[in-house]
């Protein structure tokens, strides 16, 4: 089975020392050069602000302060490094999230803040106030419930439930446990986040039935977009993580052609590309890079831990 040979990952590394943001080439030099765990975490405390939330690591979103969105983000470092819940980080970002949901529409209101529009961002994230629908009916909440972004945070309240009152973690557990089973449409960035959620469930009973009503039925794949690409393989990647992953085996040709796909469509400079884009040029220039250390640093990972890179 072809792999990324030796030079294409020499190639990647000097990329990711050149280019990539500092936090990104730290979980690279964690994965790969055994970079301790508390210096990940010491620059990934950079990002976080006073208040708890972080900036800057949504890097469709040029703006340094907290936002639910740019914390959300900062669920892929936490998760990967798994983060001791006793980490002064924790505590702030704990309350910080608890602080900002809504028990009445069981979701996290404003994904983004008005500061957002000041900077340079995806249009997609232009900051509009929303409001949410409110309904004292149980069945019509959690037809309402969208669990993009909402059901990450909801997993990094069961990881850290013991920051978090038991009362408000059943609540947010339920919400989306009932979302995953009432629900058979799923969408990509759904999945997502709720992916998040069942990974940082204790249960394994639970976390069992969730994954099969999520992955179970092989239609995993036709949630993402026709034209494949980086994004398509990044929430692949996302997906199914590990060749210990209970659903490899129904999706391993899936797995494979993507692997294969990244091998083959390594940039000259050693990067992967984001397949999007947005702002003016010189704008995007910059953003650009950080899309491509962030990529590069998971899909070096993702090749490693399947076997489909020499080092």
């Amino acid at each position: 089975m072809e792999k990324l040979s030796k030079a294409q990952f020499k190639k990647a590394r000097d990329f990711m020392y050149n280019y990539a943001q500092d936090i990104d080439l730290a979980m690279f030099q964690y994965y790969f050069e055994e970079k301790p765990k508390s210096e990940v975490i010491e620059i990934l405390e950079k990002y976080q602000n006073e208040d708890g939330g972080f900036g800057t690591l949504d890097y469709d979103i040029v703006f340094s302060g907290s936002c639910l969105k740019q914390t959300e983000s900062a669920c892929r470092y936490i998760f990967a490094l798994d983060i001791p819940d006793t980490h002064p980080m924790v505590s702030k970002l704990m309350n910080y999230i608890v602080g900002n949901y809504n028990k009445t529409t069981g979701e996290w209101d404003n994904l983004t803040v008005p500061e957002v529009n000041n900077f340079p961002h995806a249009p997609w994230w232009e900051h509009e106030e929303q409001k949410k629908h409110i309904s004292s009916d149980r069945a019509n909440l959690i037809e309402r419930y969208n669990p993009n972004t909402n059901s990450a945070l909801a997993g990094m309240v069961m990881k850290y439930s013991r920051h978090v009152s038991d009362d408000l973690v059943q609540y947010i557990r339920k919400i989306v446990v009932d979302k995953i089973n009432l629900n058979d449409d799923f969408f990509q960035y759904g999945m997502m986040s709720d992916i998040y959620f069942v990974n940082a469930l204790g249960n394994e009973k639970l976390k069992s039935g969730l994954l099969k009503k999520l992955m179970g039925s092989g239609k995993l794949i036709s949630l993402l977009d026709g034209t494949w690409g980086t994004e398509n393989a990044y929430k692949l990647c996302h997906w199914i993580s590990t060749p210990d992953h209970p659903y490899y085996e129904l999706y391993k040709t899936d797995v494979d052609n993507n692997h294969t796909f990244l091998i083959q469509s390594q940039n000259e400079d050693g990067s992967w590309s984001p397949s999007w884009s947005w702002g003016e040029p010189e704008v995007w220039k910059e953003v650009e890079k950080r899309h491509k250390g962030l990529l590069t640093m998971k899909f070096l990972y993702s090749l490693q831990t399947f076997y489909r890179c020499e080092i």
